[in-house]
Parts: structure tokens; sequence; C-alpha cells
């Protein structure tokens, strides 16, 4: 067998996937939505993120108009949202459907990350958790008239799972549905909702029978929002979301979470599963912003004359960043083949959220630590603003605790939530 290394066969890495995974791992079609999502967010986030982040959102006058005009972005240059469900063809025309691969998504989750967690975390919440909740639990009549608007980017969908008293013991939730003539009445709280302007909204709730899932539309009687200012994730809206005698039609009621008692905490679990899933691959797209940045100032800032670069502890660090960041995208790769061939575990994605999002806030923090100090203002670097994204993703969709606790039960067997 000849072993002899070929030179022409090989090319110079480089810090954005230094062994060439996606070339090796993704397909013709894959790289194609990996270049297409790229090309969105060169174009369309880069050059105007710091200053949303900021909160100078011009040309628009909020962020909900912000918000709205992305995601009908997203839509029109990637058909990103609800992709890899395989049946959405039949709600939005077969002939303007294409089905995308895990792979492809969670590579245009890293490249929408590689700008900006907020701007990913738009896209999870419509897609993976407001259209998949839809999609899974729906009924015929509520996938027909909402699932094509959302695709489209015309209509926007939140997810209220989250409440006041804590977000890791939703089975704890205090929003309650109770069964009135003609249909619900909620009363409740949810807090830190993503996109909490939007549309519809998917709710859960505790009735008699367990925990269901309801379609609250925006404007009910009963159903008001209040948007939370925050020092992360800047150019997104979080809400609280109130229902007071929130009264709601029965045909609201999405009814395949009508589960036996026992089961009714797998429907919205499998929600966050697959949110979740995108966040893997996203955590690798900050952590990549961070390193190339890192590694253009080391380049060109000199220091008793010689460039950062030469420095054999800033060559250490740089090093260190860009073998967790390749160690997490070869991680999402995995994950990606295995939810292809149907063996993606919650397990799985739990390890690899608790992994990649905490390297990621590392790799951020030594990016930061090797940038000057106006990496602290709004205009001069990125990998602050990433730091801080990150450090809410550690916490939301299941926080980093919760995370070790659910691959601690399952390698030992024993529970110690």
């Amino acid at each position: 067998m000849n072993s002899v290394h070929h030179a022409e066969k090989t090319r110079l890495p480089t810090a954005r996937d230094f062994y060439d995974s996606d070339e090796l791992f993704l397909s013709d079609e894959e790289k194609m939505v990996r270049d297409e999502a790229r090309k969105f967010v060169k174009s369309e986030i880069l050059g105007r993120i710091r200053a949303w982040d900021e909160g100078n959102l011009a040309p628009y006058a909020k962020g909900e108009d912000l918000t709205r005009d992305i995601a009908r972005k997203i839509a029109g240059a990637l058909s990103l949202f609800g992709a890899t469900l395989p049946e959405m063809g039949k709600y939005v025309g077969e002939s303007d459907f294409v089905l995308m691969s895990p792979a492809a998504y969670g590579a245009a989750m890293r490249e929408i990350e590689y700008a900006d967690t907020g701007m990913r975390s738009l896209a999870s919440v419509q897609s993976s958790l407001g259209m998949f909740a839809i999609y899974s639990f729906g009924s015929e009549e509520q996938k027909k008239k909402w699932l094509p608007s959302l695709y489209h980017g015309e209509k926007l969908v939140c997810f209220g799972l989250t409440e006041p008293q804590g977000g890791s013991d939703p089975a704890n939730m205090k929003t309650r549905a109770e069964k009135v003539s003609g249909g619900w009445v909620l009363n409740g709280g949810k807090v830190w909702i993503t996109n909490g302007f939007a549309d519809v909204a998917v709710v859960w709730a505790k009735t008699d029978e367990g925990i269901r899932g309801f379609l609250v539309e925006k404007g009910t009687p009963g159903f008001s929002t209040r948007h939370e200012v925050k020092w992360a994730m800047r150019c997104g809206t979080a809400s609280a979301l109130s229902f007071t005698n929130c009264k709601i039609p029965a045909d609201n009621l999405l009814p395949k979470t009508v589960c036996k008692p026992g089961q009714d905490l797998k429907c919205f679990l499998s929600c966050l599963s697959e949110a979740r899933y995108g966040i893997v691959w996203g955590a690798v797209g900050s952590a990549r912003a961070c390193v190339e940045e890192a590694i253009r100032f080391s380049k060109d800032r000199v220091l008793f004359g010689k460039p950062l670069a030469a420095k054999q502890a800033i060559q250490s660090k740089l090093v260190w960043c860009l073998n967790e960041t390749e160690n997490a995208n070869l991680v999402a790769i995995q994950l990606a083949r295995l939810k292809a061939q149907g063996k993606l575990h919650y397990a799985h994605i739990s390890l690899a959220k608790y992994n990649n999002v905490d390297k990621g806030i590392q790799i951020a923090q030594h990016c930061v630590d090797m940038l000057p100090a106006d990496v602290f203002t709004f205009e001069a670097y990125d990998s602050g603003r990433h730091l801080r994204n990150l450090q809410i993703v550690k916490k939301y969709e299941g926080a980093h605790e919760i995370h070790a606790l659910v691959v601690g039960r399952t390698i030992t067997g024993v529970s110690a939530f």
C-alpha cells in the first residue's frame, strides 16, 4: 500500500475550517446552502450589526421592524424557515419547497451566528420552535393557516414556555388553561420570550389533564406583552407575555399535545431538542468570528517592534481557541450525521450544547483578552458582543448545569434532578 503523502494534494490550512471538514463531510448542495448563508450575512448583517447592537437601529424605527425585515430577507434568500420539515411542501407548494438536510440547516445556523447570536436565535425560534410545534402537533387547519406565512417570513411566531419562577423546571409552570364553553381561558405569564411581539404565540399551559400547547394570536383580549431591556442579544427582542382571562377558541388547542398522563412534557421538549441542535452549530459560528478577529488584530498590532502574533503567549492562546473551535465544529457535524440517520438522542444534543456553548464563551473571553481596550465599546470589535451573547445562550434552551444532569442521568441511569 502506498502511504506516501503527496504534497500537491494538500493545501495550507486556514483558521476557518482548519480540518477542511465542510469539504469532507458536506455535499455540494449543503455547501451551496452554506455559501448562500455566508453571502447573505455579509450583505445584510455584518456591516450593520455593531450599530444595531448599540441601539442605532436605522433605518428601522424599532426592534420589531428590524426583526421582521430580517426574517423576510432570510426567508427570501435562504428559504430556511421550516426547511427541515419533510412535508412542508404540502402547505407551501411542492414546487416552492426544497427539503434541507440537517447538515445544510446547521451550516446555515453557523454562518448566521458568525454575525450575531440574536440573528440566529430569530431563525431558530421561527423555524425550530414555533413552526416545528405547529407542524408536529397542530391540526391540518392550523398548519394550513400558519405555516405558509411563517415559511415566507410574512408572519412571525414565538414560543411561550419559560416562566418567572424558573425555566429549568417547566413541569412546575403556573400558567393555567381552563376549559370553558366554546374554548379555553388562559391566566399566567411567560418571560424572556424571543420575538414576543409575534403574530402568533405557541403557549404551553397546565390544564386539569396535563400540559397542553395553544395558539394565541396577537391582539387577543387579555394577552399583552412587555419588552425587556438587555445587555446581550441587543439586536433582538425578548418579552414577557401576560395572560389575564385570555379567552381563545377551542380550535386553538394544538390537538396532538393531548397526551397520556406523564407524557405531556415530551411535546415541548421535542421542540427544544430541535432548537438546541441549531444552537450547537451556531456557537461554532460565534467562536470562529472571535478567532478570526483575534488573528487579524494580532498580525496588525505592533508592540515593542514586533507584531503581537510573534509572541509565544499570543500564538498559544490562538491555537487553543482554534483547536476548541474545530472540535466544536466536528461535534456539530457528527450531530448532523446522527440526525440524518434518525439516531440522534436528546442526550447527544445536551452534551453538544454543554460543550460547544461553554467552549464558545471561553474562546470569546480569550479573544477579548487579546484585543485592546476598545473591545469594550460598541464600534470597534465583535468578540465582546459574541461573549455577551453566548452568556445568554449558556442559560437558555436548558441551562448549562441542567444539560450536565441530563447527560449524567444518561450515563449512570440515576437522576440527580
